[in-house]
């Protein structure tokens, strides 16, 4: 299947797109600053060498700045690769998507098949290779052989990038169970001051989830944010003072926020303990 054709307004799209991850990366914005004047350049007979050669250095900036060599080797998953003393790109590119989480965990509970992102950044990287070295016969100079290189390392960047961000989507979906379970353990066997300030007896009956956010995914920790709501029943006096009708019970429910912190190379085991549980009883004394 022959190439689609691409256009600046198309490689103007994806940069955006890719510099919208990093916004706060002024020297990234540089890289591709350069790589886009030279690349726009139709008196440079070699300006497709050159934009080889600068997209070579966006590309390992991103992989070393999303995935350091130090936090890829923690990783319950990383094995050193015999032909070289280093963190292979494909290593990194593993890291960006899953960190810590082993490969079974992703491939079979997140459904993610890391070869859809990595094969094709690996690709465009060879490709970036075979033309960063200026030869004869190697001159890249038509406007759209370098607008294609542009396009395939700047997408297959962005498909990594997004591979990313539903993994952790997906991170929330397969712990729901365990997270929810480990919460609510949380508020019955620990005293919420919160809620045991509201009443003689409080009762916790249930609670519900809100939202759920990865905040932070390494090698060695996963830090979830969760906002809900918790059930509870307020009780005023003794058992019998309720059964003589001096006493009452009411039900009420109040908002909390919540960070779980758990160890992503056993992503499903996530235990009362991990959670650190907060409750917002403003609205009683309003």
């Amino acid at each position: 299947m022959a190439k689609q054709k691409t256009d600046w307004n198309d490689i103007a799209e994806l940069q955006a797109d890719l510099v919208g991850f990093f916004p706060d990366d002024g020297f990234l914005m540089k890289l591709i600053k350069g790589v886009m004047r030279v690349a726009r350049d139709k008196k440079n007979p070699i300006r497709g060498n050159l934009v080889a050669s600068g997209l070579r250095e966006v590309t390992g900036h991103i992989l070393h700045s999303l995935a350091p060599d130090d936090a890829v080797r923690e990783c319950v998953w990383f094995v050193q690769a015999k032909d070289t003393k280093t963190v292979t790109r494909r290593q990194k590119a593993h890291y960006i998507v899953h960190a810590g989480l082993p490969e079974d965990f992703v491939k079979d509970v997140l459904k993610l098949e890391m070869t859809d992102f990595t094969k094709p950044l690996l690709d465009a990287f060879e490709a970036l290779n075979k033309s960063t070295h200026v030869r004869s016969e190697t001159i890249v100079r038509k406007g759209s052989v370098v607008r294609q290189m542009i396009h395939e390392v700047f997408e297959s960047l962005l498909d990594l990038l997004h591979a990313a961000a539903a993994g952790r989507e997906e991170i929330v979906r397969a712990t729901a169970g365990v997270m929810h379970n480990a919460l609510f353990e949380n508020l019955i066997s620990e005293t919420i001051q919160e809620l045991d300030e509201l009443s003689t007896h409080t009762t916790v009956d249930g609670h519900y989830i809100d939202t759920v956010e990865v905040k932070s995914l390494t090698a060695t920790k996963i830090e979830y944010a969760i906002t809900g709501q918790v059930e509870v029943e307020l009780q005023y006096g003794s058992n019998s003072d309720v059964r003589n009708d001096i006493g009452f019970r009411q039900d009420d429910s109040y908002p909390y926020h919540a960070v779980i912190l758990s160890n992503p190379a056993k992503p499903m085991e996530i235990q009362p303990n991990d959670v650190t549980l907060q409750v917002d009883n403003s609205s009683f004394f309003e």
